[in-house]
């Protein structure tokens, strides 16, 4: 007897969440939708609108050539001419400095004589081999305590 009246009470609580699942889904699909509607009330007068001037300052470092501009050399290309060269030529050839290399050990394989070395070239570890260039430079000959190196026709031992 007690099955038969939590039966009456449950039946229409089911009844009542499955219509109200059925009414918010015919709702969504079959309604038309309520866009909202503002309206300006306020009137813009035109002849209030101030002209805002401003003056671009692009003295700011290329992010492509990473060196500033120059104020001369931007009025030339607006221009379309070219600015003067002086008459003395620029053949120097400035040479780069020679990386940070440090040289911290070998691997040997014991079947062959293939030596690999590990390098570390500005920060960046590698690994060589004999005859291999990593950054402009070439590595030349490998041993357990120092490796030879060539950069820019000069050569160096770098110890561990």
């Amino acid at each position: 007897m007690k099955r038969k009246q939590t039966m009456y009470i449950v039946m229409p609580l089911v009844a009542l969440v499955w219509s109200f699942v059925f009414y918010q889904l015919f709702s969504y699909f079959f309604s038309t939708p309520n866009y909202a509607k503002i309206e300006q009330q306020t009137p813009i007068n035109i002849d209030e609108i101030k002209r805002d001037t401003f003056s671009i300052v692009a003295n700011y470092r290329d992010p492509f050539l990473g060196k500033k501009r120059n104020s001369k050399q931007h009025f030339n290309k607006a221009l379309n001419t070219r600015p003067r060269k002086s008459g003395v030529p620029k053949n120097i050839k400035a040479e780069k400095p020679w990386p940070i290399i440090t040289y911290n050990g070998m691997i040997k394989n014991n079947n062959s004589d293939r030596r690999v070395g590990i390098v570390k070239i500005n920060g960046k570890e590698y690994l060589v081999k004999e005859g291999d260039e990593i950054n402009d430079v070439k590595f030349s000959k490998i041993s357990k305590e120092e490796i030879r190196a060539k950069f820019q026709k000069e050569r160096k031992t770098i110890t561990k």
